[in-house]
Order: structure tokens, then sequence, then C-alpha cells
């Protein structure tokens, strides 16, 4: 461990009870927003990097995760494992994380990460597995925070050190933790608000929990244990009100995002190259902006998938389907099958052609959002994914009171059975949606696969 990191316990270990007492159970807000941005659940593995005393990785363990936790100050960690038993908790430094490559799902760091440790990112991404997620939080513009005044006796350190704790907090400035974080190798970025707010009964309290903290410490390296104190208290004094607590609400920044996910085709990388394959990449390159894998794969007969989607169309054609006809049926059987490629595609397609909000529910397995026709289409498409030969002339009444006749029922069918089969083949033959695309859907739509769809 760096000399850096051992002085941390000087400044957040001196008081290690009052900091788990007193000041950790404020930011419950913070943990259980960021846990439910990364849906943590059952069957994930969860690394808290700087997880202090451990109330955030005991709020994860309460979701089902596996849990270990990295801090550097001996005197939280074993606070950590006195909460969490048995989770994997160590004394260690960020920058060098005592476990193997891949190890964890998801790594969550809360106030711990800098603009300042680029190295410790780098780090949290080597251990995550391709397609693991990850939190940070950091302070947001605190200046125009309700709460500010709750930390401004951290800046009765010297000013060498107050700049530095600005440097630090730069991560949540606009644009600037994207870039960090990418610069570390994670993609899909996405920037969070996060609730974030601390209270108190007394001046005293806010006093002693602040004296708890590492920008504390050096203030009162500058000027005294007991000048911090008064400071402490007067400017809580101020903020008093009648028959409520002290509370001070701060700007918070959340940012989440991904380890690229690795997947290897079972087919050769490259598809021998011919003018017919050519056409299928250029009609990629013309409305995507790049190749998708899924077109690598049938480049290596592009003929067998102009047959297939001239049935396909065809198909779609008897139907009747619109294009939202068409995004409803696929997203939901698709989806159904286990195939994570047609849910994104036709997830963003359905989008745009009705609301992303439309689009997110369907994704989400709701059909609350619509229409009779579309209500119909869903169950259909479910039926005929999930257990054909269960079906029932019951099943077919909500298309016929829909409008579909027995000849577009099935067309229906069949434009079903192939989009399932196309799913099939590209799961089979390993294509799976580049990050690239994972990125280039709405936000709402990348929301809702990746809920359906996680890593």
């Amino acid at each position: 461990m760096t000399d850096q990191w051992l002085t941390v316990d000087e400044g957040w270990g001196r008081r290690a009870v009052d900091f788990a007492t007193l000041l950790e159970p404020a930011a419950s807000r913070e943990y259980v927003a960021m846990h439910q941005h990364l849906d943590v659940g059952a069957g994930d593995r969860l690394l808290d990097i700087a997880c202090g005393s451990g109330l955030a990785l005991e709020l994860a363990r309460a979701r089902g995760a596996t849990v270990a936790g990295v801090d550097a100050s001996p005197r939280l960690t074993a606070i950590a494992r006195d909460r969490v038993p048995d989770g994997d908790i160590r004394v260690g430094d960020m920058a060098a994380l005592p476990w193997d490559d891949a190890s964890f799902d998801v790594v969550t760091s809360f106030r711990g990460l800098w603009a300042t440790t680029p190295e410790a990112l780098v780090e949290a991404c080597r251990v995550l597995r391709p397609g693991g997620r990850i939190a940070v939080t950091t302070w947001g513009h605190v200046k125009a925070s309700p709460g500010l005044w709750a930390l401004l006796p951290f800046t009765l350190a010297a000013p060498e050190k107050v700049e530095a704790q600005a440097r630090m907090k730069s991560l949540g400035r606009p644009d600037v933790g994207e870039a960090v974080l990418a610069e570390a190798g994670f993609v899909g970025v996405r920037r969070h608000e996060v609730p974030f707010a601390w209270e108190f009964p007394d001046p005293e309290t806010f006093a002693r929990m602040l004296a708890s903290t590492g920008p504390a410490y050096e203030a009162i390296q500058q000027v005294g244990e007991e000048e911090f104190h008064r400071r402490c208290v007067e400017a809580a004094t101020e903020q008093l009100r009648e028959g409520l607590p002290l509370r001070a609400e701060i700007a918070c920044v959340g940012l989440t995002a991904h380890r690229p996910a690795v997947h290897a085709s079972l087919l050769l990388p490259e598809a021998p190259a011919s003018p017919e394959a050519q056409v299928l990449a250029d009609d990629d390159l013309t409305s995507l902006g790049f190749l998708t894998h899924a077109t690598q794969l049938w480049m290596h007969d592009p003929a067998l998938h102009d047959r297939l989607f001239e049935l396909v169309i065809g198909s779609a054609r008897g139907a009747g389907l619109s294009v939202t006809d068409r995004g409803i049926a696929t997203v939901v059987a698709a989806g159904e099958s286990g195939d994570t490629y047609c849910p994104l595609a036709w997830g963003d397609k359905l989008a745009k052609e009705t609301t992303p909000a439309l689009a997110a529910s369907v994704l989400s397995g709701s059909d609350d959002l619509l229409d009779q026709r579309g209500r119909a289409l869903s169950a259909w498409a479910l039926t005929v994914a999930r257990d054909p030969q269960s079906a029932t002339a019951a099943d077919l009444g909500p298309l016929i009171e829909a409008g579909f006749d027995e000849r577009q029922i099935l067309n229906l069918t069949l434009f079903i059975a192939l989009r399932l089969a196309f799913s099939a083949v590209n799961g089979a033959l390993g294509a799976r949606p580049e990050q690239e695309y994972v990125d280039s859907v709405d936000p709402a739509v990348r929301e809702a696969w990746l809920a359906a769809f996680p890593a």
C-alpha cells in the first residue's frame, strides 16, 4: 500500500465510530439510489471501493448480492466486518486491488473515487467481468446547494489542501466524469442526479459528525480542534428550525457505466468478401455508421439472408403489419426467446415510430401503454415464443377482435416464427449487440433493455 493511502486512516479512521453512526447513515439515500440504477440483486458479486464502515455493503447484501469491500482504514474496515461478517472485506490500496481480473459483476464507490485517482478506475475496470457494471458518486454543484453551509468548515484547511479537494471533486463537473471513466476503459457512461441530505438533531451533533471526516482532519490540522468545533456549531446554529432537524441538502452526482462486453463469434471473425456481402455491410454503414455483429455473421451467405427476409417481409405484408406492429411482435417474441439483439434494435425502431416510453414499456414486459391491437399482437407473440403447442382458439380471440382475419393471422404467426428463427441463428452463432449499438439507441430504450437483459 502506498504512503498516500496509509495516511487515509488518520483522516477518516481516527473517529471511526462517529463516522459509522453519525455520518454514514445519512448517505443511505445515495446508496439506495445507485443500487437501484445498477439493479443490484441476487447473483451479483459486488465490490465497494473505499467501503468505509460498510453500510453500502450491508444494503447491497440486503438486495441479495454477495459483497466485498476495500478501504485504506483498518479502523473503518473493522466496523464493516462487524456489519457484514460474511463479506470479503480487506484493507488495501484501491490503486492496486487485491482481487483477480473479472472477479465481480458490479463495482461501486460512493465519493471514494476521484478525478485525481484515475489509476483506481482502471483497477475497477480490471476486476469487473466483461459487461460488468460500475457506479461512482461525487459531489455536484455544491456552491448552488442549499446545504453549502455544512461544507464551509472544510475551507478552514490550508489553501493547498482546499485546492486539492476541489480537484478531487471535479469528477462531478459536466463531461469530466464521463471523460475520466471512458479513459479508464468504460463505455455507456450515464449521469444521474442523486438524492443526498445530512440531518442532525442539534449543532453539537453536527460538529461531532463533521469532525469524523477526512477534509475536517485537514481543517483541524490548520486551525485546531477547538476553533473547528466552534465554527461548525456557529454555522449550524444559524440553520436551526423550530420542530425540525438541521438539514443540509447537497448536490450529488452519480455516474454509471459498463466494462465493454466481449462476444466472440463462433464463425470466422471476418466474413469472406463478395459484392453481395458488401451490400449488407453498406446498409449497416449507411443507416448506423458501423458494421453490426449480426451483419458480419450473415455476410457468410448473403443470399440466405435475402431469402429469409423475403419471407419475413412478405409475411409482414400479408398480415397487414405496420412498423409499430412489427416492433411490438418482434420485441416481445425475441425477448421471450432470450435474444438480446432484436429487442434492442426493434425497441429503438418502436421508440421512433411511437414514443420512447411506449417502447421501454414493451421491453419491460408490460402492455399497459398499448392499444387493443397492440395488446393482441403482444399476447400472440408471447404465446408463439413461449409455448406454441399450447395455443387454443381462445388465444386467437383478441386478434380477431382487433380486426385480423384468418389469412392475416397465418401470416402474422409466420412472421413471428421467422423472427424467432433469425434470433436463434444470431444467438447460437455468437452475434450479440455491440457497444456502439447500445450507446446509439434512445436512452429510455437503453435503460429498459439493460434492465431486461442485465449484462
